[in-house]
């Protein structure tokens, strides 16, 4: 693996520390450092990931950590432990539940993972579910099993990429990459952020508004991004979802609680939805005697959209940590106020 960074003027790096459950991470950030950064992996196999404990003698050794690479359910147990961090990255992209353990803001500053290589997965992901929407493959999957050949109805009348509108709650790292991957392929993208941007703003997007109706309105797939704060808990309703007029599909790759399982089911029974692709849930994993579970017109995926790959994380975590001993700032910095 090619060094992430190549400057040599990196003088007195501190230890990198690594406290995570995901396989070969320690491995793949020796491999992506620079001679002289130390890489200092603390083992954790024996660490339940459902409840962890510590022991002090596994508290010892990290206690005096400036710099850590950590699962975001471990770094919620032992940031009080080492009173002299100042970094904190997090192998997670998604750090709600880590921001529920620490009600209030830390003195360290901490980055999750949301690298080019993550959001590109994301994005694979949406473009997959789409095509597969587009060409009835469940609906061909059926037939196979059935041994039907037919080309008939809806199997021979789909729609192309250039054909569509997706519009995207959200506008940052992962939508952005959603769009891109979209815009390249001719779909029309529009997204949906809470504060106005200029039309030079728009990156891969064709309109960005504040509104919701104003992307709702007219979108043939309506796809979540947003992370789950007091802001976007619940932003969509079945009422909200009236102002669809194209009876859209909805992809969630963000998070579940962005519409209550209930709601949901609503837009989906009365036809505001005309499908779902759901990635994440209020519940996970998802319960058994959820409805969802029974409903042809739903795809459930078990929160694999996109993985911490350990050398993605690696990959990203250096191409900051030379800013971070420069004294630049850093990226992906979680903002504590807005909860991501």
């Amino acid at each position: 693996m090619a060094a992430c960074f190549s400057s040599g003027s990196v003088l007195a790096c501190p230890r990198v520390y690594v406290i995570s459950h995901i396989p070969n991470m320690a491995e793949c950030l020796k491999a992506c450092a620079l001679p002289g950064i130390e890489i200092k992996s603390v083992d954790v196999s024996d660490v339940s990931e459902k409840d962890p404990v510590f022991s002090e003698e596994k508290i010892n050794a990290f206690k005096s950590a400036e710099i850590v690479v950590c699962d975001g359910n471990l770094l919620a147990k032992i940031y009080k432990s080492m009173p002299d961090l100042k970094w904190a990255h997090c192998t997670w992209a998604g750090v709600d539940s880590l921001i529920k353990e620490i009600k209030e803001k830390p003195s360290f500053t901490l980055t999750r993972h949301s690298g080019v290589a993550f959001c590109g997965m994301m994005a694979e992901y949406v473009m997959c579910h789409i095509l597969n929407c587009e060409r009835q493959t469940k609906l061909c999957w059926k037939h196979q099993n059935s041994k039907i050949w037919s080309q008939d109805g809806k199997i021979s009348s789909y729609r192309s990429l250039d054909e569509l509108t997706i519009s995207i709650l959200g506008v940052g790292n992962m939508a952005s990459e959603i769009a891109k991957i979209l815009k390249a392929r001719g779909a029309t993208v529009f997204g949906f952020a809470r504060h106005s941007r200029s039309p030079n703003q728009f990156g891969e997007f064709d309109k960005i508004s504040n509104k919701l109706e104003d992307i709702l309105s007219d979108c043939d797939y309506l796809c979540n991004t947003l992370p789950s704060t007091p802001l976007t808990r619940g932003i969509l309703s079945a009422s909200v979802l009236r102002n669809c007029k194209k009876n859209p599909v909805f992809i969630n790759v963000g998070r579940g609680d962005v519409i209550p399982e209930v709601e949901l089911l609503q837009a989906l029974r009365t036809g505001c939805l005309s499908g779902s692709v759901l990635d994440v849930f209020e519940t996970e994993p998802l319960p058994k005697s959820s409805q969802l579970w029974h409903m042809p017109e739903v795809t459930i995926t078990p929160h694999v959209a996109a993985i911490s790959k350990p050398e993605h994380i690696a990959e990203e975590f250096f191409n900051v940590f030379l800013r971070y001993v420069e004294g630049h700032e850093l990226k992906n910095v979680v903002r504590w106020s807005d909860g991501y």
